[in-house]
């Protein structure tokens, strides 16, 4: 279901503020030594290991302007808003067919059906994967989207023919009719939005830290934790920059897709 078959489902919704979901954040772009990255072979890997806990609610800190993470996020929104429409129509093809292809979603001839995968509608100028909701669907899983409680982020199944209603901060979401919501750990595969992000996984959201704090209850799996899903950072080829520092409270994706190249960071 494309950004178009979305959009008749919502109904009216009022615009959306400035920063909502961990993918919604300001500061315009400057270009410095986060410039983009060379595009290197359609897969590649890098296995460094990075540890992951729980967060604090970053989100009240002032922007540095100096700050790598701060010129980052003003990079990563910028460029996309930039986009010509063309260019984002196609990009965003490609980035829905390379997500199709992951074997944790079914594809490259994987024996396994998708699962539980969650994705996010898209608002505004952000990278639009809802296209893959049928994709999951068509191989038997299931599509849950995010839903902001206090704090806190679950999920909601998102069923073929729900009519969604603006959530907190007027992100499209499922009806609260009483079905099950989930946490992370419920879930096979999570695609994050991002404003933008690195080779190694290394993600910009808006500083909320929803996923993170989401995210990090199982990022130390074992026999008596719960495992965590496979995290995958959607993003345009722009939105791409230089080595990001790892915050303690990061969880890294383990995929990182693009219109150009599906990166394989560390646990596949």
């Amino acid at each position: 279901m494309g950004r178009a078959q979305v959009a008749g489902q919502l109904g009216e919704l009022g615009p959306a503020e400035d920063d909502e979901g961990d993918d919604h954040d300001d500061q315009p772009f400057v270009a410095t030594e986060h410039g983009l990255t060379i595009p290197f072979g359609p897969v590649t890997s890098s296995s460094e290991p990075r540890a992951a806990v729980p967060s604090p609610d970053d989100a009240t800190r002032p922007a540095d302007p100096v700050d790598p993470v701060a010129r980052a996020r003003s990079h990563g929104r910028t460029a996309r808003a930039a986009l010509d429409p063309r260019d984002r129509e196609a990009a965003t093809r490609s980035v829905v067919t390379r997500l199709s292809e992951l074997a944790e979603l079914g594809g490259r001839e994987s024996a396994s059906v998708p699962g539980r995968v969650a994705i996010s509608v898209a608002v505004r100028d952000e990278l639009d994967v809802t296209g893959v909701a049928a994709v999951v669907r068509d191989r038997g899983g299931e599509v849950w989207l995010p839903v902001v409680v206090g704090d806190s982020l679950v999920f909601r199944e998102w069923r073929d023919g729900d009519r969604l209603v603006p959530g907190r901060f007027g992100i499209p979401e499922p009806p609260d009719d009483g079905r099950d919501t989930l946490d992370a750990t419920g879930l096979d595969v999570v695609v994050i939005p991002c404003v933008a992000v690195d080779e190694r996984g290394t993600r910009v959201g808006s500083g909320f830290g929803y996923y993170d704090r989401a995210l990090a209850d199982g990022s130390d799996a074992g026999p008596t934790r719960p495992r965590r899903p496979v995290v995958v950072a959607a993003a345009f080829e722009v939105q791409v920059v230089g080595e990001l520092p790892v915050r303690a409270w990061d969880v890294p994706a383990d995929v990182v897709v693009t219109e150009r190249r599906t990166i394989l960071t560390r646990r596949r």
